[in-house]
């Protein structure tokens, strides 16, 4: 009895899901209530469907309403496959995929995974980079090369780097069903990595080499609920009442998306904790980005950020606020919320005044200046630049479109459409304005006070919107053209500034000037009594230039260079504007006088 008490107790302590241990031994335990009995079916790596398994039979553990098992590499291989058999109560037996597994096949079969530390050989030397020196890249994998799988995506990471950018983000790649769409926010399991995507050892291949490269990478994740079609969590042991989901979705409500998981219980919590865990333990990512935050328990995520700031010091806990409270990063632990009203408020603003006409009666008054300062300086409420994650030309959520470009009521502000920028900002790829509002607008997007990120297809103005469909997918070929390859120059070398000029990484903002019939706006990034040159950026939203060097910016005084023009003829920008790299400047009566082109954003260090 005394030894049976000990195997019980150790059972209990072991983790949930299939592990192996550093002397092989391989543990499973599963959280299953209702089953009288439960076995593992193991069947080997190429074994055919008809195989039949070899059964391994589980020990019902009370305590925890799990059960669990102690096994030997040679019973359970590395690579083989296995799947939960639960005997019921009513005489039913039912198949269940192992609601923690890592890799997901066919008719709920599992793959065996070895996920300890020496299965992979990382790279031991890579250091976690401070939150400011991050500038985001995000990226769907099944759509950012024809391909669409982990392998292909890591050949193509170069591309991030050699642009600059010093962070990846990629949407969710947990297992999700393509049934209801293709982004992924839609999980049947919250571990196993999307099958189509590719194998643990590859996604850790791809996080080694984005290592190796100085990129950072931060996984989306969707934590309140499961897909609507094919969830694995569904009536997972067999138990439930009424159609309500059972052990994981009980008395939980639906939701947009699909139904709610039950975070009133500790189980569901702690699965989530494991989740998030995993891909920074595991996977030895940099950050997370928890989509949708608000639509979980504030209790849920206060014991996840918590409990993962304490495990991983120094990851990126990002989030989705809708909307937008800084209050979440004091009452919900997180580093930094994406801000998307400053993208909205620039386009609906230069859809009215930026095309060269007054806007009607709704802007009689000039640009909204006010509005547009978030732009560039701290929203009331957040603390510091890494607070804010600021997207001028566009996420996933204002970029892609799952319903064949159609109009969409929450963006009439805008026009109604999800779009690239230079669709948004005009006609498109080939219309000079609309292309100079995107470069002036990415411009004050990486000079400001935030953590600047881009989707996907941006550096080289991909048409249209996105989605994951063959039509619609990441465009490689605009690479290589005229349009595509200024617009990247102009992006590497935007991008270089936040090196070059450390006060864009954290210095604070300060409004300067403010011109409203004209929308232009001026901003310093400085800190005070630091080292560092004092930076001030000029905004030209309009169409009106100034080019007779007597347009009067208030700087408070001193000696100033402009370091850099985004109407430059190499990015594109006409080259008969005038500007200011003649020499330096100096201040008379506490302004600058420049010469100013129209739809641009100018950059100047002070040099005395």
């Amino acid at each position: 009895d005394q030894n049976i008490h000990v195997m019980v107790k150790s059972l209990n302590e072991l983790p949930l899901g299939l592990s192996i241990s550093d002397d092989d031994a391989v543990g499973f335990r599963v959280w299953a209530p209702y089953p009288t009995r439960a076995e593992l079916l193991v069947v080997g790596a190429d074994s055919t469907p008809n195989a039949v398994p070899t059964r391994l039979e589980l020990e019902k553990l009370h305590d925890t309403h799990t059960f669990g098992g102690c096994f030997t590499l040679e019973q359970i291989p590395i690579g083989a496959k296995y799947r939960l058999e639960f005997h019921l109560p009513d005489g039913r037996t039912i198949e269940r995929a192992d609601a923690y597994a890592r890799r997901l096949e066919e008719d709920r079969w599992c793959v065996v995974v070895d996920n300890r530390e020496k299965s992979f050989q990382w790279d031991q030397n890579y250091k976690l980079k401070p939150y400011e020196e991050f500038v985001i890249y995000e990226l769907h994998i099944g759509s950012y090369t024809p391909a669409g799988t982990f392998v292909s995506a890591t050949s193509k990471l170069e591309h991030i780097a050699d642009l600059g950018f010093t962070a990846v983000e990629v949407m969710p790649i947990a297992e999700f069903s393509d049934m209801t769409e293709n982004w992924g926010y839609n999980p049947r399991l919250m571990m196993a990595l999307h099958k189509k995507y590719g194998t643990p050892e590859e996604f850790k291949a791809f996080v080694k080499r984005a290592h190796e490269l100085g990129l950072a990478v931060i996984v989306d994740v969707v934590l309140h609920h499961g897909s609507v079609g094919g969830n694995e969590l569904w009536d997972y042991d067999g138990w439930e009442e009424g159609a309500n989901g059972g052990i994981y979705h009980e008395r939980a409500p639906d939701t947009p998306w699909g139904r709610a998981f039950a975070f009133w219980k500790r189980e569901v919590v702690d699965m989530q904790l494991a989740a998030c865990s995993m891909w920074l333990g595991e996977y030895k990512c940099d950050g997370l980005r928890f989509d949708s935050a608000n639509d979980l328990p504030h209790h849920c995520v206060q014991h996840l950020t918590f409990c993962l700031r304490e495990a991983f010091p120094g990851r990126l806990l990002s989030a989705e606020v809708t909307p937008e409270n800084p209050q979440a990063l004091e009452n919900l632990g997180f580093d930094s919320l994406w801000v998307h009203s400053g993208y909205f408020d620039s386009i609906q603003q230069h859809k009215a005044l930026g095309r060269g006409h007054h806007g009607g009666s709704d802007w009689s008054a000039g640009w909204d200046l006010p509005r547009l300062r978030t732009v560039m300086v701290l929203h009331y409420g957040f603390s510091k630049p890494t607070n804010a994650i600021k997207y001028m030309l566009g996420s996933h959520d204002q970029i892609g479109c799952q319903h064949g470009g159609k109009i969409y009521d929450d963006y009439a502000m805008i026009g109604g459409q999800h779009r690239y920028s230079s669709d948004q900002f005009g006609g498109g790829r080939n219309d000079p304005p609309a292309v100079a509002a995107s470069r002036l607008w990415y411009t004050a997007n990486v000079t400001a006070a935030c953590i600047p990120m881009v989707f996907m297809g941006s550096e080289w103005l991909q048409p249209g919107w996105w989605n994951d469909d063959v039509h619609h997918r990441l465009n490689w070929d605009h690479r290589d053209d005229d349009a595509g390859s200024k617009f990247m120059t102009f992006m590497k070398e935007v991008n270089a500034l936040r090196k070059l000029y450390p006060n864009l990484k954290h210095g604070w903002a300060n409004v300067l000037h403010e011109d409203r019939q004209s929308g232009v706006m001026a901003v310093e990034r400085v800190v005070e009594g630091g080292p560092d040159e004092r930076i001030v950026i000029v905004v030209n939203c309009g169409r009106t230039p100034f080019q007779s060097g007597d347009y009067g910016v208030w700087v408070k005084g001193g000696r100033f260079e402009q370091v850099f023009n985004s109407q430059a003829p190499q990015y594109g920008g006409w080259d008969g504007w005038l500007t200011n790299d003649k020499g330096p400047i100096d201040s008379h009566d506490g302004k600058i006088y420049i010469s100013l082109p129209e739809q641009c954003t100018l950059v100047f260090k002070q040099i005395a």
